[in-house]
């Protein structure tokens, strides 16, 4: 069968990422093939082509008769690729209408965050989006999402969780650290865009607490489609933070610096305020790091098929100074949270969750009615 994988595509974008390995996994079936459409204003920015409501119109249409010669579409969805939440801005509907083949929906982000009106307003928008899609299927990330499209009316809704990944460049704890210059440090990182969700201010107000040894990193860099000034106002905060010389903020990584920074990483934080899923903590379950996160739902679905995470309240400093203090003296509690997140590894594949996309769209194809699994 031939696949058409509508996502971001070799871009700085999470999205992005996911789709490379997946495509991956699922070229080496001996039945898929897969025909990848790049989509999204990054990827429209790389190719120097102009943005706006009516040039993307015009790039969607060119993309879904690229994707009607295939046996299947499968597109990648977030609301940035479509034209954000403002009402009848997101081109999603004018998309669905033009496929002519089968489709199934990844959705990476249901956002109903915000005020009481702005939050009225964005599950009105994504109901009425998500019901152009009424004969597809949509795949939730975890249940906390597929509960939420199944809320927002999709009748045909599947979970396929994210995998974790493989390590391209592997490096061990005390090399990573020489090469970095953190040697007799304690490190702690946070890792992925940094971005008002992820709920950084928590780590600045902690980190006077700690002992002069440690070290916290951020690593990453601003999300090239946030339009917030919370970079540069978390930014200000780090210049004037009397621990200042104690955190470094990266910038965006490649994939070997990643790895490197997670390699020397002691513990690895997610003092996150709201999410719908994180592929970074699947990163850092690849390097068999203990993970210490905000108590939200779809981490606690993590925590309980992994066993790896240490969830506590988010925005509560005083919890998260006591927490990391503990796991800085209890070294047995950080290897049991590193054996738990090695074997979870092992275990959550890209290729068995690649698999399970193919036994999708075989379904599909053949038209058969799938009923909502939520497991």
């Amino acid at each position: 069968m031939t696949i058409a994988m509508v996502s971001s595509w070799r871009v700085p974008c999470g999205i992005a990422r996911y789709t490379e390995e997946l495509v991956a996994a699922l070229q080496s079936l001996s039945d898929c093939s897969v025909k990848v459409l790049p989509v999204g204003p990054q990827v429209w920015r790389q190719q120097q082509r102009p943005l706006g409501w009516r040039w993307e119109r015009f790039y969607w249409y060119e993309v879904c008769q690229a994707a009607n010669e295939a046996d299947v579409v499968h597109i990648q969805f977030t609301p940035a690729f479509f034209g954000g939440l403002k009402p009848f801005r997101n081109l999603l509907p004018f998309v669905l209408k033009r496929l002519k083949k089968p489709s199934v929906l990844t959705v990476h982000e249901v956002d109903l965050t915000g005020s009481l009106f702005l939050r009225f307003v964005k599950r009105w928008e994504q109901k009425r989006l998500l019901a152009a899609g009424k004969d597809s299927l949509f795949i939730g990330l975890n249940r906390f999402v597929a509960l939420q499209l199944l809320q927002l009316g999709c009748s045909q809704v599947v979970v396929l969780s994210i995998w974790v990944p493989s390590l391209a460049h592997p490096v061990d704890s005390q090399t990573a650290k020489e090469r970095l210059g953190l040697t007799g440090r304690f490190v702690i990182t946070a890792f992925g865009f940094i971005v008002e969700r992820r709920g950084y201010e928590t780590l600045l107000k902690v980190f006077p607490s700690l002992p002069s040894d440690t070290f916290l990193v951020l690593a990453g860099g601003p999300h090239p489609l946030d339009r917030s000034d919370y970079y540069p106002r978390l930014m200000t905060q780090i210049a004037e933070h009397p621990c200042r010389t104690r955190i470094h903020v990266t910038g965006y990584l490649s994939e070997e610096q990643v790895d490197e920074w997670l390699a020397a990483s002691d513990v690895v934080v997610a003092p996150y305020r709201n999410l719908s899923g994180s592929a970074s903590l699947m990163r850092a379950l690849a390097h068999g790091k203990p993970i210490l996160a905000s108590d939200l739902p779809p981490l606690r679905e993590l925590a309980e098929q992994s066993n790896a995470l240490w969830l506590i309240p988010p925005d509560q400093p005083e919890v998260w100074a006591e927490a990391l203090q503990r796991l800085r003296k209890d070294a047995g509690l950080r290897e049991q949270l590193s054996a738990a997140a090695q074997t979870f590894a092992q275990h959550q594949t890209v290729h068995r969750i690649a698999e399970r996309h193919r036994a999708l769209y075989a379904a599909v194809l053949a038209g058969k009615a799938i009923h909502s699994v939520l497991s």
